[in-house]
């Protein structure tokens, strides 16, 4: 996705993630396991940035409700760099 470039306050912690997984699911069987949650654990590390480092109060509140109704329609509503998340 390239988040990186396009979200640069947040941070690069996919190999952080990756060895917080590979110590819970360490088994070669769970290797899709450890993919999906190295990615959930990804997306929540963003979402805890867009609220710690960037967003103002009204961000926030725009994007807490979109996610709290799970409606791909409330996008239009969002400012740029969270229509990435």
């Amino acid at each position: 996705m390239n988040v990186s470039s396009s979200l640069p306050f947040v941070r690069d912690r996919l190999v952080e993630c990756y060895f917080w997984i590979v110590g819970v699911y360490f088994e070669p069987c769970y290797s899709v396991a450890r993919i999906f949650m190295t990615k959930v654990m990804i997306l929540t590390s963003m979402i805890d940035d867009f609220y710690d480092v960037y967003g103002t109060l009204e961000e926030l509140q725009l994007f807490f409700d979109a996610l709290e109704r799970w409606d791909i329609s409330e996008i239009n509503q969002l400012p740029e760099y969270m229509k990435v998340c």
